[in-house]
């Protein structure tokens, strides 16, 4: 009976399928559990700050310095520490934007050796090609 053979044959390769998996311990499983829950902590948090710029960052410490003057003829205590807070602020910005290192340049996208253009005309191209159809003089 070729069908007991097949089963036999399967049931040998799940027991040293069995065998060749070993079973993780404990402590293992914790720190797995508890890395992942710390990545995903981790994750929380910092996704809403990644996709601040340096230059929403520079504009809210310019704002500071204005308010920061303008609020030290009402209240001169805080006041201060909010032009002092944007001044560092801005400064800081000033340096990561100078000394940050510009991304990588995208590789180019081909298709069969020739350069991939998904990218639509602009509204500017348009007018101009529309503007030179209407310069052409007609024969």
């Amino acid at each position: 009976m070729p069908d007991d053979k097949i089963q036999r044959e399967i049931e040998d390769i799940l027991a040293r399928l069995d065998d060749f998996v070993p079973e993780e311990s404990v402590a293992s499983r914790m720190r797995r559990r508890s890395s992942d829950a710390a990545a995903s902590f981790l994750r929380a948090v910092l996704s809403p700050i990644a996709g601040i710029s340096l230059r929403n960052v520079m504009m809210t410490a310019l704002l500071l310095i204005v308010i920061g003057f303008l609020g030290m003829r009402v209240n001169p205590f805080v006041g201060r520490w909010l032009l002092v807070g944007g001044v560092i602020l801005l400064l800081t910005t000033i340096a990561l934007s100078v000394f940050h290192k510009p991304a990588p340049p995208a590789l180019e996208k081909r298709w069969r050796g020739q350069p991939l253009d998904l990218n639509e005309p602009t509204l500017g191209d348009r007018l101009r090609a529309w503007l030179q159809t209407k310069r052409r003089p007609r024969p």
